[in-house]
């Protein structure tokens, strides 16, 4: 009896258990199914911060340290917000925008005649500006060289047409926001260049495949390859003792007479100090050539490189600033530099000069801008010439020369010849080919906002908004006669009365328009009580944008000091 009545219960009470096993793990399973679907997506908030170059031009950092960026650094920044990481070939050189195709929408607010020192003086005062704002970077103000705020922000020659040629051109289109603006415009912030020859120009037939222009570098690209440049406002001092190459500059063209320079230094007690300097022309022969000798006392004569002794300066009575008189002399106004590396031969010389085509940059193996071959591996490789083989040093002479053979051997291919940064572009061209086959030429930031199907909005009085309506109407003209699949997108200029009005429409619209660009001018000094209106105005501005917005708002400075830019996308 007991066993008969003992295997049902045992049979019952496993069923129970198992009953509840099942009951436990159904209710587990349930759970984490419920946890799973109740997890929140993963957000792409687009996050603003400075790199190294950045940080440079940042206000945190000394004044006697600090490199400003300029208005190109800006333009790339509205439109790298706008149009997205396919864009661009090289991360930017000044910020990274983490997750920057999550942008959702840009707001700059540019206000005219406040400067660096004018922010500075008045910061108690600009409590939301403080608040609001992380990042603050000095921008070199067109003020200082009579240029146009204006002009300077809105031209931006960036087709797909133009993409691609500047790309042949300089290997990276982060440059193309400058091209020939900056020859034209840029090297004038920093240059005594006079404007006045530049139509009396006559163009001449030239053995080169493609202008020489085309090889110079930029004034962005002086800035970011370390060569010394006469930045005006507060950093001229870092640069006290050096010279201008000429005292006034002529504007730059195809026929302007290239020279091969080098320079042979040797180590001081203050460090590296000039000890020979050669410059050839473009037949190779010698034009100037001289030993230095220089103040300090020379604690290594770097023979084995310079190829200079204690026996080759014994006699020697020339000195640094005698060299610089005699090439002042030699240099004509318009005079291009060719070296490899010349930034250091420069910097040697103590001397400025705004036309240098430098063989490091324009000879490339890796695909990588920053890693540069020696002249010797480029001098073998291409011209199959054997250079720096003297144990006894360098030949300055026979570097030269070598330099200029290899621009003069670029000049005679083609553009992409011997860089590999150019023929590494495929990805690129595959990425042009998926945004558009369209072949425009577009003349401003408004001409590729429509041609990317975007929408913008220039708010601003009368005062300002007739300088802003030469662009936009140009970029209608143009995309309308080109584009014919419907109407273009608008972009739009608003013309109101008050500046209270502007900021009211910028608030009302920002969710409207892809990019909004809202421009005041103040004519008279930062007191407090303006000082207060502005910080309202950058908060109401702030407060309108939604989240993942890129908020830029510009000081663009005065005629005698230079001007701030402060950054950064909205988060919660």
């Amino acid at each position: 009896m007991m066993n008969l009545s003992y295997e049902p219960c045992k049979k019952k009470a496993r069923r129970e258990v198992q009953s509840k096993y099942i009951k436990r793990k159904n209710k587990e399973e349930d759970s984490v199914e419920e946890k799973t679907y109740a997890k929140p997506p993963k957000k792409h908030t687009p996050k603003f911060r400075l790199k190294s170059a950045g940080h440079i031009a940042s206000l945190a950092t000394p004044l006697n340290e600090r490199i400003p960026i300029v208005l190109t650094d800006i333009q790339h920044l509205l439109l790298h917000s706008l149009l997205g990481n396919l864009n661009i070939t090289q991360s930017p050189r000044w910020y990274t925008i983490d997750k920057c195709n999550h942008v959702c929408q840009t707001t700059c607010l540019i206000i005219e005649g406040i400067s660096i020192n004018q922010l500075e003086e008045h910061k108690e005062k600009l409590i939301n500006i403080n608040t609001i704002f992380e990042n603050f970077v000095e921008i070199l103000t067109p003020s200082v060289y009579s240029g146009s705020l204006v002009k300077e922000l809105a031209l931006v020659p960036l087709s797909e047409t133009e993409k691609e040629c500047i790309i042949q051109k300089y290997g990276s289109l982060n440059l193309a926001l400058e091209v020939r603006k900056d020859l034209m415009v840029m090297m004038r912030a920093v240059f005594p260049i006079d404007e006045d020859n530049e139509d009396k120009i006559v163009q001449i037939e030239c053995e080169d495949k493609f202008p020489r222009t085309q090889l110079l570098l930029s004034a962005w690209q002086l800035i970011e390859e370390n060569y010394p440049v006469p930045l005006k406002g507060k950093l001229k001092n870092i640069y006290s003792d050096y010279v201008f190459s000429k005292e006034e500059y002529k504007a730059v063209t195809a026929d302007s007479p290239m020279f091969g320079l080098d320079c042979e230094m040797c180590i001081t007690n203050v460090g590296s100090e000039l000890t020979r300097v050669s410059v050839v022309d473009e037949k190779y022969k010698l034009v100037y050539e001289s030993l230095v000798k220089p103040y300090n006392n020379i604690t290594d004569y770097l023979t084995r490189y310079s190829g200079i002794s204690e026996s080759s300066l014994k006699n020697i009575t020339k000195r640094l600033e005698d060299v610089q008189k005699e090439l002042r002399e030699v240099l004509p106004p318009d005079a291009i530099l060719v070296g490899q590396s010349l930034n250091s031969d420069l910097h040697a010389l103590k001397m400025f000069h705004p036309y240098v085509i430098d063989t490091s940059l324009i000879y490339n193996f890796t695909g990588e801008r920053t890693r540069k071959s020696k002249l010797k591996i480029l001098a073998k490789e291409f011209l199959n010439m054997d250079i720096q083989t003297n144990k006894n040093g360098h030949c300055s002479i026979e570097d030269s020369i070598a330099a200029l053979k290899l621009v003069q051997l670029k000049l005679s291919k083609f553009i992409e010849f011997g860089d590999a940064v150019h023929t590494n572009r495929q990805n690129y061209k595959e990425n042009v080919v998926r945004m558009s086959t369209k072949s425009d030429y577009a003349l401003s930031i408004f001409n590729h906002i429509i041609e990317q199907k975007k929408t913008s909005l220039v708010v601003g009085c009368d005062d300002i908004t007739g300088d802003y309506h030469t662009y936009l109407t140009q970029a209608k003209d143009s995309m309308s006669t080109q584009l014919k699949k419907g109407k273009p997108k608008k972009v739009k200029l608003s013309t109101v009365d008050t500046v209270d009005d502007v900021i009211t429409t910028v608030t009302e619209a920002a969710n409207d328009y892809n990019l909004i660009m809202a421009h005041l001018k103040q004519n008279s000094t930062l007191e407090s009580c303006h000082a207060t209106n502005i910080d309202e105005w950058v908060k109401n501005i702030w407060s309108s944008l939604k989240e993942s917005a890129l908020f830029v708002v510009i000081f663009s400075g005065n005629t005698a000091e230079n001007g701030v830019a402060m950054i950064r996308v909205k988060t919660k």
